[in-house]
């Protein structure tokens, strides 16, 4: 386990209560594209090694937590990944060969996408399987996302934007807008005519 996280070195400990949800795998000889199969996943914390992938969610109030050591190592600053349906990651393989398995340990939860499998055997034939798609999928550096070097936590996004100061061209217009506001919130000065008249009846 990873020595320094200590949300990650808890998943190694015996007695663990965790689900675990569904991992599909697919592969080209260049890369490896895995998907987690759950939906609006909170308390989302992820660790991405060149050897492995940890990864710790809760759905509906359901703890999901897993770990993958690597068939073989992966290039982590190639690598991509998204949110935006399921949890999908394009992971690049640091040399360009066929792995027999995901994992070097045997998982039951570890299945094939078949709709994104491609044999040896298909490779360079003109029914094979295109290259995965990585369109609008983010890169693995979590330093821009809000976590650390190692790791991407989801709550830390709204932590960092609490912190973030307020731009004075922004602290300029909110003192207009309140200005502006104030003055409309004032009484109107009464017209001439009603003046006019209030002082009449005051001679009479």
């Amino acid at each position: 386990c990873f020595q320094s996280l200590s949300w990650v070195r808890h998943l190694c400990e015996p007695g663990d209560m965790a689900l675990k949800p569904d991992v599909l795998w697919a592969q080209r000889p260049d890369s490896v594209f895995l998907t987690i199969d759950l939906k609006d996943v909170q308390d989302m914390k992820v660790a991405l090694e060149s050897d492995s992938l940890v990864f710790s969610g809760k759905v509906g109030g359901s703890l999901y937590e897993f770990r993958v050591d690597f068939h073989a190592p992966i290039k982590k600053e190639e690598s991509k990944w998204s949110t935006k349906r399921l949890i999908e990651f394009y992971l690049k393989k640091e040399s360009e060969e066929a792995w027999p398995k995901l994992s070097k340990a045997k998982m039951p939860w570890i299945k094939v996408d078949w709709k994104r499998w491609q044999d040896s055997d298909d490779e360079g034939e003109g029914d094979g399987k295109p290259d995965f798609d990585v369109d609008g999928m983010n890169s693995m550096n979590f330093g821009d996302m809000g976590g650390g070097d190692d790791d991407f936590d989801s709550d830390d996004d709204e932590e960092i934007l609490k912190d973030l100061p307020i731009p004075q061209e922004l602290a300029e217009v909110e003192q207009v807008e309140e200005a502006g506001a104030a003055a409309s919130a004032a009484p109107a000065p009464a017209a001439p005519a009603e003046k006019a008249g209030k002082e009449l009846d005051e001679i009479d």
